[in-house]
């Protein structure tokens, strides 16, 4: 079992119709990448100052199908489309 997290911090001046737009591909691509065993993902609460504006914990059933989903053509799409132009920074790790 693979877990991926990511925590994305946007550019300024994102606004929420953007990051609705980001949760509707996301959830869309979901459904289109059958490598993903389960996938969560949500704006920041903001509980605390310092922290990222969105993350994603998507799980894999392997190594094999995280690998696969990396490279699927509908992952570098919502990447090129949603991802980039609302990314400031982003932080990842599997474990």
């Amino acid at each position: 079992m693979v877990t991926h997290v990511v925590i994305f911090s946007w550019v300024d001046g994102v606004t929420s119709e953007q990051v609705a737009r980001f949760r509707q591909a996301l959830d869309q691509a979901a459904l289109e990448l059958e490598e993903v065993a389960v996938i969560r993902h949500g704006p920041d609460l903001r509980f605390r100052d310092g922290n990222g504006d969105y993350a994603l914990v998507a799980t894999f059933a392997s190594r094999a199908r995280w690998d696969a989903y990396q490279s699927h053509p509908v992952h570098k799409a919502f990447v090129r489309d949603f991802v980039t132009p609302l990314q400031a920074s982003r932080v990842a790790i599997q474990f």
